[in-house]
């Protein structure tokens, strides 16, 4: 849990100092972008360790479950695919959400 702990930190941190280093272009031309920059990157920061974190322990479960019924695999593989492209499409809304913050709002 330690090591899962860490690797979401790290993936935020990363995540967010990514998305700030490509924003820093425009923060030269006006102050208003450069004062988005810092929401919009928590935004996706956040979302990427809480989908990274979710995806994990969804994995995790399932590997448990096929250890213990080996029979019903392929149920419990069909669940998962759902599951992680719900996780996938929640960061993806997170993602158009952090692009509106900058370039709409």
């Amino acid at each position: 849990m330690k090591s899962l702990m860490k690797s979401a930190v790290s993936s935020v941190c990363g995540c967010s100092i990514l998305f700030l280093n490509t924003l820093s272009c425009f923060a030269s031309e006006s102050s208003i972008v450069a004062d988005k920059a810092m929401p919009a990157a928590i935004v996706i920061g956040i979302a990427a360790a809480a989908g990274a974190i979710s995806m994990g322990w969804a994995i995790s479960k399932a590997s448990e479950g096929v250890s213990r019924q080996p029979e019903a695999s392929g149920k419990i593989q069909t669940i998962l695919m759902l599951g992680l492209v719900f996780i996938e499409t929640a960061i993806i809304y997170a993602l158009i959400v952090a692009i509106l913050i900058i370039f709409v709002l």
